[in-house]
């Protein structure tokens, strides 16, 4: 990650800081929460930087540094204490429970803090159990095509430069080994927060999950994201093995047979366990995925009159009631958020042959995963039918919009399968304006435009 670049997540918690006592920095692991507050350190002059992790050996000395604090806010110290990997406190959710009491008991303006994590999830219950609407919760994420041409230096908005930015946001973070070292320190984070806590965070006690489970939904989702596929299809191998030839292993344009066959293999294989397994892992493992931020559930009917806006949520709750394999692939389609973990993974399977420059139909499913990680995901659903008819993404107020990398005909759209539909958005190529009632934004544009960071490129 580069030194000098300060990007969104740096201004909101900055400007968070100066306005409030309190201030937790969230986000998945990482995104850049412990470069922003090394960044703040170096903004401050009496700013203290402690990674709890690294700097103490002992958890009696742990356990001295929170009395210290706590000290310093009885006496309205003037200090801002930068507080990360919380998750390693001796009792992370009593020890900012303890600071939160002292706060309430002092008058306090001086002493600042700014709590960060790996375990987004555990620091965000913790800090609203404790702080209540007395703190400030500051959202991180990975860095976001307006941001990356901010770090490029160019206001360029167009096919090119967000090419550049799915072929190379990577390179931006240099601490990033793999997909799958990444979900080992997941898993890893996860429960040492769950062991270290004095109380249970309902949903959140993912000890009997592991990566290859993890693994699995994630390459599964590339191949239903390509076919759409059924759970009719899957059952047959050999139908499987042919979709994923057709649909995957050719839209990477590969020539080599061998590894067309390997290709194929591998994706059969791994899509074949994830079939197989049962539902209770398959609920837990999508719930992690997106409890750590990494993928959207979006719900898929062909009922609009009779849309169930809860589906998702209740899905990934614990509960009595029952979701069949067969209606759990029918009903929710899997969407990588991000377009370097989506690169990542498939650069796992190819290897060195991975190509420099990725083929449209690749970067028509990178643009559909991304869009659908900017939109809300309640309220909204994806229409398909059984003749195979499908609209991407409808919201119940009717408005609607088709992703695409590419120059759609309207003789490929099916808005017409709702008549009812206000507002209809195809995402193009290059076209834009209005025809026939339906509105075209090139796909680069509307992502800039619902993405966080467009302030970096007037300042």
């Amino acid at each position: 990650m580069t030194n000098s670049f300060k990007g969104n997540i740096y201004y909101d918690a900055n400007k968070s800081l100066i306005k409030n006592n309190v201030t937790f920095l969230l986000g998945p692991r990482k995104c850049g929460k412990t470069f922003c507050m090394k960044q703040l350190h170096k903004g401050h002059s009496n700013a203290l930087y402690i990674d709890i992790k690294a700097d103490f050996s002992s958890e009696s000395d742990k356990r001295g540094f929170i009395n210290n604090v706590v000290e310093d806010i009885r006496k309205n110290k003037e200090i801002i204490y930068l507080i990360d990997e919380v998750t390693y406190l001796p009792s992370p959710d009593a020890d900012i429970a303890k600071i939160a009491e002292t706060y309430s008991d002092s008058n306090n303006g001086k002493t600042k803090i700014v709590f960060a994590g790996s375990q987004s999830k555990s620091l965000d219950v913790w800090g609203h159990r404790a702080f209540a609407g007395n703190a400030s919760f500051v959202k991180g994420d990975f860095l976001s095509y307006p941001e990356w041409l901010a770090f490029k230096g160019t206001n360029e908005i167009s096919e090119n430069t967000y090419a550049d930015f799915v072929n190379h946001t990577r390179e931006f973070y240099k601490d990033f080994v793999s997909t799958e070292e990444y979900l080992k320190g997941c898993l890893d984070e996860t429960v040492i927060s769950n062991q270290k806590a004095v109380e249970y965070i309902t949903g959140n006690d993912y000890e009997d999950l592991d990566v290859d489970m993890l693994l699995d939904t994630l390459y599964a989702s590339l191949v239903t994201l390509r076919d759409h596929t059924t759970y009719d299809t899957i059952a047959d191998r050999s139908l499987l093995s042919k979709n994923i030839r057709r649909y995957f292993a050719k839209d990477l344009i590969i020539d080599d047979t061998e590894l067309e066959n390997r290709t194929v293999d591998f994706f059969s294989e791994r899509y074949s366990r994830f079939r197989q397994m049962n539902g209770y892992d398959c609920q837990r493992a999508l719930r992690f995925l997106r409890d750590c931020g990494l993928i959207t559930l979006t719900y898929v009917t062909s009922k609009k009159d009779d849309v169930d806006p809860y589906f998702i949520s209740k899905f990934l709750k614990d509960s009595s009631e029952l979701y069949l394999k067969r209606d759990i692939l029918k009903n929710i389609n899997i969407t990588i958020n991000y377009p370097m973990f989506f690169v990542d993974i498939v650069s796992s399977v190819l290897g060195e042959k991975m190509p420099k420059t990725l083929p449209s139909k690749l970067i028509g499913s990178i643009v559909e995963c991304h869009v659908r990680s900017l939109l809300p995901s309640s309220g909204a659903f994806e229409y398909r039918d059984e003749d195979g008819a499908e609209i991407d993404y409808v919201t119940t107020s009717g408005k609607a919009l088709e992703f695409a990398a590419s120059n759609k005909d309207l003789s490929e759209l099916h808005f017409d399968k709702l008549p009812d539909l206000a507002d209809k958005i195809l995402l193009t190529k290059d076209r834009s304006g209005t025809y026939c009632g339906i509105k075209e934004i090139p796909y680069y544009e509307f992502i800039f435009n619902c993405s966080n960071g467009k302030n970096l490129l007037t300042c």
